[in-house]
C-alpha cells in the first residue's frame, strides 16, 4: 500500500511539473482592430494650448530655450481623430498668442513671478492632457 501511494503521489507530482501542451491560438492574418475615436473636449483642448504657447511665446521672448511642449501637444492632436478644423483653429490661436507675447515689454514678462506661474501652469496643463488621452 504505501508503494502505491508512492507511485501515485510521484505520477502526480510529474505531472504537474511537465510542460503542459497548449493549442496554438491563430493570430489573425492582418486583420487589426480600428483605433478607437477619442473625443476630446474642445474648451478643455483650448486652455491647454493656451497655456503651451504662451509658455512657448514667453520663453521666446526672454531668451530661454523654447520648451517642445506646445509642438508635441499639437503633433499628438494633429496625429489623433480630433477634427482639423478644431486643429487649425488652435494653430491659429497659438501663433496669436505667440506674436501678442513677442511684442510684449519684457519686463513684464521675464519676472521670477512668471517663471514661477509659467510653470506650474505648464505642469498642470500637461497632467490634464496626459490624463485626456490616457497617458497616466
Amino acid at each position: 500500500m504505501m508503494k502505491r501511494t508512492g507511485l501515485i503521489l510521484a505520477l502526480t507530482f510529474m505531472a504537474a511539473c511537465s510542460p503542459q501542451a497548449t493549442e496554438p491560438t491563430a493570430a489573425p492574418e492582418s486583420v487589426s482592430a480600428p483605433d478607437p475615436v477619442v473625443q476630446f473636449d474642445p474648451d478643455r483642448l483650448k486652455v491647454i494650448a493656451d497655456v503651451f504657447a504662451t509658455e512657448h511665446g514667453m520663453m521666446n521672448l526672454c531668451g530661454d530655450d523654447v520648451p517642445v511642449r506646445l509642438t508635441l501637444f499639437m503633433a499628438e492632436l494633429g496625429a489623433s481623430t480630433t477634427p482639423s478644423e478644431l486643429v487649425s483653429s488652435l494653430m491659429a490661436a497659438n501663433d496669436a498668442k505667440i506674436e501678442e507675447l513677442r511684442v510684449t515689454e519684457k519686463e513684464y514678462v521675464c519676472t521670477p513671478e512668471m517663471y514661477e506661474s509659467r510653470e506650474a501652469n505648464s505642469m498642470a496643463a500637461q497632467d490634464e492632457w496626459n490624463v485626456m488621452r490616457g497617458a497616466e
